[in-house]
């Protein structure tokens, strides 16, 4: 699999509060939410459950939802430290398995974070938006565009850390070419699913992953932006 991950802190903001990590299988975005930095500690211990985790110890799926509520566990109990009350992360993991010739990709989603799947030629949006416009645009009370410009779009409905939380999951048999986006909102809520697809059509996975970065960067950058690319072969 040929890969890409960049982060950038965008043009506005002082701290990076997403975290990331790429293994041989196992590829996973976290954007961290919380004051005075707490947010960058709740990703960073996410993306720590994550590194240790054993995804070979059970099914595919299985270890999929087990790691990202490990994760949630782990943010919680260090969350009763009064500076870093109330802080939480988003986790979009894809946990893709090499089985004979054939890849499947095991994929768990909290947050409003997103992953994305790119298939003959055509980029499709793989996970919801929990977040409270994501719920006005599924239950039809908004449009895409006004979704787009909405001033409430970051509002999340549940993150790692914080309450209950259902994990979204999505499974699928990977065909050569296929391409996995994984991206924290600090490049969708800046560039259109259109200009996405088009830079993974011209551009290899690391070239790709840049070019996002340098774009949502162009048109202000005014959140942190991580972006993980995975070509099957």
């Amino acid at each position: 699999m040929r890969v890409g991950a960049v982060t950038s802190n965008g043009c506005l903001r002082e701290h990076n509060e997403d975290a990331f990590w790429v293994s041989d299988h196992v590829f996973v975005v976290c954007d961290g939410m919380g004051g005075h930095q707490a947010g960058e500690v709740a990703a960073a211990i996410a993306v720590d459950v994550f590194k240790s985790y054993d995804y070979t110890a059970r099914k595919p799926l299985d270890a999929v939802l087990d790691a990202i509520m490990s994760a949630h566990l782990s943010i919680q109990a260090q969350a009763v430290e009064p500076h870093l009350r109330g802080m939480g992360t988003t986790a979009t993991l894809a946990h893709i398995v090499k089985d004979g010739p054939s890849y499947h990709l095991y994929l768990g989603h909290v947050g409003d974070s997103r992953a994305y799947l790119l298939h003959s030629g055509r980029l499709t949006q793989i996970t919801s938006d929990h977040s409270l416009v994501g719920e006005l645009l599924r239950n039809g009370s908004l449009s895409k565009d006004e979704a787009y410009h909405h001033p409430h779009r970051h509002v999340v409905t549940q993150a790692l850390g914080i309450g209950e939380i259902d994990i979204e999951t999505y499974t699928s048999r990977l065909e050569s070419t296929d391409m996995i986006l994984l991206c924290t909102d600090g490049l969708t809520d800046v560039v259109a699913d259109e200009e996405i697809e088009e830079v993974l059509l011209q551009y290899d996975p690391e070239a790709a992953a840049h070019k996002l970065i340098e774009t949502a960067n162009a048109k202000g950058g005014p959140d942190n932006i991580t972006v993980i690319l995975v070509e099957i072969p």
